[in-house]
Order: C-alpha cells, then sequence, then structure tokens
C-alpha cells in the first residue's frame, strides 16, 4: 500500500503504531487524530505548570501521557513516568520544572510530527 511509505519518521518510534495498526488507514488516521486531540491541550496544560506548578494536574496529566507516550513511541516515556511520580510525591519546584523543560519540547515536536504524518495519510487514496 502506497500509504506505508508515508509512515516513516526520525522524531518519534513508530514501531508499534506500525505493528499493530498499519494495515488499517483509517484506523490509522483516526488513532492520530484522537491522539493529537487529547494531547495537545494536556501539553499545554503542563506547558503552564512551568510557571505556577499543580501537582495533581501534573500527576494526572503524566499518568494519562503514559500510555499514549508509549503508544506513539514518544522519546520522553521514562522521563513522563519520573515526572508522575516527582508530582505524587509533591517534589521540589525545580526538579518539576527541569522535567517540564524537557519533555515539553519533545512532546512538541512529536505532536507537529504527527500531525505531518496525519496530514500526508489523509491526502492518500483510499
Amino acid at each position: 500500500m502506497e500509504f506505508k511509505t508515508k509512515i516513516k519518521s526520525d522524531i518519534v518510534d513508530l514501531s508499534s503504531v506500525t505493528k499493530f495498526f498499519l494495515k488499517d488507514k483509517g484506523f490509522l488516521i483516526k488513532l492520530i487524530s484522537v491522539y493529537l486531540k487529547d494531547t495537545v491541550p494536556r501539553i499545554e496544560i503542563l506547558e503552564k505548570s512551568l510557571t505556577k506548578i499543580d501537582y495533581s494536574a501534573i500527576k494526572d496529566i503524566s499518568h494519562f501521557l503514559k500510555s499514549s507516550f508509549a503508544l506513539m513511541g514518544i522519546r520522553c516515556l521514562n522521563e513522563i513516568i519520573e515526572l508522575e511520580n516527582l508530582a505524587k510525591i509533591e517534589a521540589s519546584e525545580s526538579s518539576i520544572k527541569e522535567k517540564l523543560n524537557y519533555i515539553i519540547p519533545i512532546s512538541k515536536e512529536s505532536t507537529v510530527e504527527y500531525e505531518r504524518i496525519l496530514g500526508d495519510l489523509k491526502k492518500l487514496e483510499p
């Protein structure tokens, strides 16, 4: 299928996505669309935590993002797990911000990459 050639990235690890969903372009489009819809607003909330730490929100968002990041091959999975654990114990603001400063740019870059992949998939014939 032609769309298989569009599922390549140097930014995200597509091994899980392609292993489970490459045979169904329609489902892959839905998966990426849902991922973007659910992830982008959560990253924005995490970004706000750079100025005002909300431990509860950070913990909840990190917990939610763990499974998404694992499936979608986002390269800061270990850091999101660490962030959740730091938020659970209400660690110092500096340690939380350090993790956020690492996670947020990678997450944003990854969403831009998935938007590109999604756009490429949608342009292809069914």
